[in-house]
This record gives C-alpha cells, sequence and structure tokens, in this order.
C-alpha cells in the first residue's frame, strides 16, 4: 500500500505559500461597488463548463460560469509564513467597520478563483448578525473549498487524486474527503447506469475543448475505452484507502468534486450560523435559507446569448447546477464536438439529440452536479423521465430544437421570462 505523505494528511492546511497566493485574488464586495452587474468566469478544466445566474429577489446579482488543508507542512520558509499570517484576518475585524462592506440589499459578498473558475460566498445578514464573524466564516469558507481542490483536483500533481492516478493498480491512502466524493460518484454512476462515470478521464484526457483543436485518433479512444469502467474504482474507509484496479485507469471529479466543495462550504457557514446564504462555484450553486422576507432566485442561462437568461426558479435550502454543450466545444471538418463525453463511447455527444443545456435542482450540490452530468449525456426525453422517477431530482432542459422541457414538480416554480 503507499502512503500519504504525512505533510498531506487529511485535515491539515494549505502551504503558507500557496494561502499567499490564493489571496490576491481574495476580494470583498463593497456596498458601493458591488451592483448587480454581470460577468463570465473562466471556462472549468477537467469538468463541466456551466453558467448559473443567481439573483436576489428585488435587486438581481449574476453570478457566472462549470486544496489546501488545514495548519501547515513543516519545513515553509520564513516568507511564506509571514504571508500565511498575513491572511490570518478579513479586512475588517472589527464589527463597525466589517458593517461597512456589507451592501445595500444586506449582504456580504467575497469571491475569488478556484477550480478553473470563479468561486463566492454571499450572506444575508439579519440584523442581530455579527458581519464581522460573518466575514471570519466567508473566508473560512473559501478556504475549505480550497482545501477540496488540494485533495480532489486532477489539475493539481500533489494532490490525493493525481497520486491515485498515478499508482494506479496499487492501494493509495487518501484523504477521507476523497473517498466520500468516490462513495458518492459510484451511486450516481449505479444509479444512472453509468451515465455519470469519473473513471471517464482515462479517455477524456485525450480531448481538448478549445479553437483549434481536432479530435484524438479514433485508435487512441478504442485503446482506453476499456480503462473506463466505474465498477473498478475500490476504496476503504475504514483503512482510509482507494485503489484503480488497473494500471492505466484515470478518474476525473470535475462533475462532483466542485459541488461537493459548495457543499463543505455552505455547511460550515451555516455551522457559524449564517443560515441564509448562497455559495457557487463555477455554475455549481447551493442556497440556504432567504434574502430577507423573499426567496432566492436562480436564472436559467439562456444558451444562444453569453449572459442572458430564459427565466427563474425560487430557491430555498436546495442546489442548483446548470450545464450545457454551447459553453466548451470545438469544430472540425464540420462536425460541432461538445465537451460532454459519453462513457460508454469515450465521444461527445451528438448535439442534434442531446439537450442544449440541463438546470437540474437536488437537495445538495454533490448530487446536483453528478446528476446533472448524467442527464446531459441523455437524450432530453429520457433525461426527464429519468428526473420524473426521482422525488429529490427536478430539471429544466432546453433542447436543440427550441423546446423547453420542465419537471412536473418545477413548473409552478419557474418563471418563464420569455412569455
Amino acid at each position: 500500500m503507499t502512503r500519504r505523505p504525512r505533510a498531506q494528511a487529511s485535515g491539515r492546511c494549505c502551504t503558507p505559500s500557496r494561502l499567499a497566493a490564493h489571496r490576491r485574488w481574495f476580494g470583498w464586495g463593497h456596498s458601493e461597488d458591488r451592483s448587480e452587474g454581470r460577468r463570465r468566469a473562466a471556462p472549468v478544466r477537467g469538468g463541466p463548463s456551466i453558467l448559473a445566474v443567481v439573483l436576489a429577489v428585488g435587486l438581481p446579482v449574476e453570478l457566472a460560469s462549470g486544496g489546501c488543508r488545514s495548519g501547515e507542512p513543516a519545513g515553509a520558509d520564513a516568507e511564506a509564513e509571514a504571508a500565511a499570517k498575513s491572511t490570518q484576518a478579513p479586512p475588517a475585524t472589527r464589527e463597525a467597520d466589517a458593517r461597512e462592506l456589507v451592501r445595500a440589499d444586506g449582504t456580504l459578498f467575497a469571491e475569488t478563483e478556484l477550480m478553473g473558475t470563479r468561486a463566492s460566498v454571499n450572506v444575508w445578514l439579519r440584523p442581530e448578525d455579527d458581519a464581522a464573524a460573518a466575514q471570519l466564516a466567508i473566508r473560512d469558507a473559501i478556504y475549505e473549498m480550497a482545501r477540496i481542490e488540494s485533495i480532489a483536483s486532477e489539475w493539481q500533481a500533489d494532490s490525493d487524486l493525481s497520486r491515485l492516478n498515478r499508482l494506479a493498480g496499487s492501494s493509495v491512502e487518501v484523504a477521507p474527503e476523497l473517498i466520500e466524493i468516490l462513495e458518492r460518484a459510484r451511486a450516481v454512476s449505479a444509479d444512472s447506469d453509468g451515465r455519470f462515470d469519473v473513471s471517464f478521464y482515462a479517455v477524456g484526457e485525450l480531448w481538448r475543448f478549445e479553437p483549434g483543436a481536432r479530435p484524438p485518433p479514433t485508435e487512441a479512444i478504442a485503446a482506453r475505452l476499456p480503462k473506463v469502467d466505474w465498477r473498478k474504482i475500490e476504496f476503504d474507509p475504514t483503512a482510509g484507502t482507494a485503489r484503480l484496479a488497473e494500471p492505466g485507469m484515470k478518474v476525473g471529479l470535475g462533475a462532483i468534486a466542485k459541488g461537493y466543495a459548495v457543499d463543505r462550504a455552505s455547511a460550515l457557514v451555516a455551522e457559524r450560523g449564517f443560515v441564509h446564504h448562497i455559495v457557487e462555484a463555477g455554475g455549481d450553486t447551493r442556497v440556504r435559507g432567504r434574502k430577507g422576507t423573499s426567496e432566492w432566485r436562480v436564472g436559467v442561462q439562456d444558451p444562444t446569448q453569453a449572459s442572458g437568461r430564459i427565466g427563474y426558479l425560487l430557491a430555498r435550502d436546495e442546489a442548483v447546477v446548470t450545464s450545457g454543450n454551447y459553453a466548451r466545444y470545438f469544430e472540425w471538418e464540420g462536425v460541432h464536438y461538445s465537451h460532454i463525453l459519453d462513457p460508454s463511447s469515450g465521444w461527445p455527444i451528438p448535439v442534434d439529440r442531446s439537450p442544449k443545456s440541463v438546470t437540474l435542482l437536488a437537495p445538495d450540490a454533490t448530487a446536483a452536479d453528478a446528476y446533472c452530468t448524467a442527464v446531459s449525456v441523455m437524450e432530453p426525453a429520457e433525461g426527464m423521465a429519468f428526473v420524473e422517477a426521482r422525488p429529490t431530482l427536478e430539471a429544466v432542459i432546453l433542447t436543440a430544437d427550441g423546446r423547453t422541457l420542465i419537471s412536473s414538480g418545477l413548473r409552478a416554480r419557474f418563471i418563464d421570462e420569455r412569455e
């Protein structure tokens, strides 16, 4: 069995140098400069490119779209350690100063860049809430997302997931959070008959969805396709180990780990007593409570417009994820290749019979992230039937021919602004 280096044990933190680098992208929203404006985040590498719009009732706030461990390893240099210490307090530590950062709509907002996209936390403060304590909660929530990224990212060479991929065929000691993600992934894979399969990455790393790209050789895809099988991902929560059964297998968690990180951050903010908030990362959105006396609004992206929407949903205490075939793709010899791969073939799903976009609601962002990917692989009618058969899921599916399919439990909550 391959053991994880002691300094990388779960529960420990980002290195001081990583914290310092991360802090450069950490921004607090002031009431005078954080209006509802729109923005687009960078594409998500290794996972779905997603756009979600979150609007506070009465004051739209649009969030665009789909690591570190607490503590520090020994031997960090003095300069990095000093930089890390400078992050121990938010910009305002006194309540009066923190209140100056509260926006006109009563929310305290901060954003950063994580997991290849924008991540943000937006807390609605009740009159009795401590704004300085909310700042600390927001900061720690963002650090928690960075910690999960350092564990479950296939793009970070020293992550637990990257070590598991490199040592395929061997039993590897990994963080309990990675085992929990793999457990959740297995459940969705079984429920979706393999439409969601995190072992796709053996084939997925052959593809690049960017201008000028071309499909990988058919022979290369065929050679790696036997390595795609979610049943061959093994883990032992008691021993704290995981194993990819065959050398050459690789796991990519871009369609579930982001949702898991959002859930962890939301749970942290709620545990600190701030139960009315939104955590969002690359379109994976976790909504808790309300904004004042009204529900939060979550917009459904219009695939034909970079920053438009077709309508919105009223959301409370649930997660919303949107994935579409319109954001990350390339064209080669007249064929449109979307970033959403069918695990059974190793090829992108055909755009003429696949959903243009799927907006999926579930009790938590981990489930919403994974199920959204599974439904995106299905044809629209099949995907909607899949959702209708599961009481915890709801969806809005936009088809290639312009139809809008809405699950029965969502029709009363979806406001179509095109009508």
